[in-house]
């Protein structure tokens, strides 16, 4: 899903029609038609809509990269596009349609590779509406991104998490982190699982950033400074509302699920407490921990669009080419980073070297003066991390321990396994026994371990906390051994 924070569940067209090009697909067995798409909420900007490539004479529309699931229908209007009214049934789904697989093709094109799943397909399933709930998440297990809706008591209207392009584009980039790392839905690390919920929000600001009429939007907004509030920094605001108004007022913060402009300061996440407080003001729960990231890099998209302005671009230009910039610097942390196990400071650090490497160093002081603000980067980590070879770069070794002590409770007894990265070089994280036990620890005094019984069956629905939120772990019982699995599912 979305997130919670805090321990609140977080879960007319007269504008241009933006084309998308769809790789890699037969041009005799497919056809360019128009979908409905809003890359941010309805409740901030009215839809627009996309061109997408779709297979001739599906049932239903099929593109590269999504197929709707079996229990979902779109039948084409009149014209043969995919375009109908705002909050319609159809209009949901086709936003849905468009937002996924228009996110998969720019994040291709900013990773510079094919987007193959992790689940082993091309296409992933979508559920426009799976049923009632303030919700949204990505399960690898399912091979699905799935949406939901339920009712605002206040506005007396059904919010669809489907009709909203950063939803979509948050849970696209789940599913898209998946497929060029795999190995972070493995980990047990705090950082590395903040990652994946910063680069979903991060995924979101970068497609918004790419239409024009939303950088005109916020230019109008800010005049090109973008720390001052504003609808590409708040990420889900029809969806944050019904929150509030469902939970209460201000539960998330402001009329917005998350917002990226924040002051959350990294700390060692052994010593972090499970609830917030004054001293730790940030928890370690997933969505919370990502705040951390999330704002250092919005940062440095704030200091690259003023770079730009300096420069001569006016503010809406400026924007979009620095959310084109942030977002490129960012794939190219994740992909010269560790496959596995990676912190913050590894992203940055070879963020630093992706920079140097493809940027001409525009950023280098941009990248290390931002993350050394959130203190993820420190004093003297102003060298961008040293480049892996295939010779230095070792395979990882199994890691399995016995959790053992009164502090793991009724998961004393589990065996849980990781893997360890021996060499040593920057930017590689040596998960130590030692450290997995203390990760473990966290994540059940957190609550983020589901505890089951021998023999009992687990439903799709218990493997969601009372939150709403996917647990990390979970208990599987084999020949009266207890062994806690990771959960792949993130929202």
């Amino acid at each position: 899903m979305i997130g919670s924070i805090n321990g609140v569940n977080l879960n007319a067209y007269s504008t241009p029609v933006e084309s998308v090009q769809t790789a890699g697909v037969s041009a005799a067995n497919t056809q360019e038609v128009e979908f409905s798409y809003n890359p941010q909420d309805q409740t901030v900007m009215d839809p627009v809509t996309v061109n997408l490539t779709t297979e001739k004479g599906a049932k239903a529309p099929q593109t590269e990269n999504v197929r709707l699931s079996r229990s979902e229908t779109l039948k084409p209007n009149a014209e043969g596009n995919y375009v109908y009214e705002a909050g319609t049934r159809e209009y949901i789904t086709a936003n849905s349609m468009a937002a996924v697989q228009h996110t998969v093709d720019r994040m291709g094109d900013i990773f510079g590779q094919e987007i193959n799943f992790a689940f082993g397909d091309k296409q992933i399933d979508l559920h426009a509406d799976a049923g009632v709930d303030l919700n949204a998440y990505y399960s690898r297990d399912e091979a699905s991104i799935n949406f939901f809706h339920d009712f605002d008591p206040v506005t007396h209207k059904t919010v669809y998490s489907g009709a909203s392009g950063e939803v979509i584009s948050h849970e696209a980039g789940h599913a898209i982190l998946d497929a060029v790392r795999p190995d972070f839905l493995e980990t047990w690390k705090a950082d590395t699982n903040g990652l994946h919920e910063a680069f979903g929000d991060l995924t979101a600001l970068y497609m918004s950033s790419q239409n024009d009429e939303v950088c005109k939007l916020v230019a109008q907004q800010t005049g090109g400074d973008l720390s001052k509030p504003n609808i590409l920094a708040n990420t889900g605001e029809e969806l944050g509302t019904a929150i509030n108004n469902k939970y209460g007022q201000n539960a998330t913060g402001g009329d917005y699920v998350r917002t990226m402009i924040n002051d959350c300061k990294w700390e060692n996440p052994s010593g972090v407490p499970r609830r917030p407080n004054k001293e730790h003001p940030v928890s370690t729960e997933m969505h919370d921990w990502s705040r951390i990231f999330t704002g250092a890099q919005y940062d440095v998209m704030t200091a690259i669009t003023q770079r730009n302005i300096a420069a001569g671009m006016d503010p809406a230009q400026a924007i979009k080419a620095a959310g084109k910039e942030s977002m490129e610097l960012l794939a190219g942390g994740i992909k010269r980073g560790p496959q596995r196990d990676a912190s913050y400071r590894d992203v940055a650090l070879n963020m630093l070297r992706a920079d140097a490497e493809e940027n001409g160093g525009k950023a280098h002081d941009i990248i290390l003066n931002s993350f050394k603000a959130r203190n993820i980067l420190q004093e003297g980590d102003d060298t961008p991390a040293p480049k892996l070879t295939a010779t230095v770069r070792q395979e990882p070794r199994d890691l399995t321990i016995t959790l053992d002590g009164p502090e793991f409770g009724k998961f004393s007894g589990a065996k849980v396994s990781s893997k360890v990265e021996d060499n040593g070089e920057v930017g590689l994280v040596d998960t130590s026994a030692l450290e997995l036990a203390q990760d473990m620890k966290q994540l059940i005094q957190n609550g983020c371990i589901l505890y089951t019984e021998p023999n009992q069956t687990v439903e799709k629905k218990d493997l969601f906390d009372k939150n709403g939120n996917p647990y990390i772990g979970v208990v599987r019982w084999t020949n009266g051994e207890m062994t806690i699995e990771r959960n792949k599912m993130i929202g």
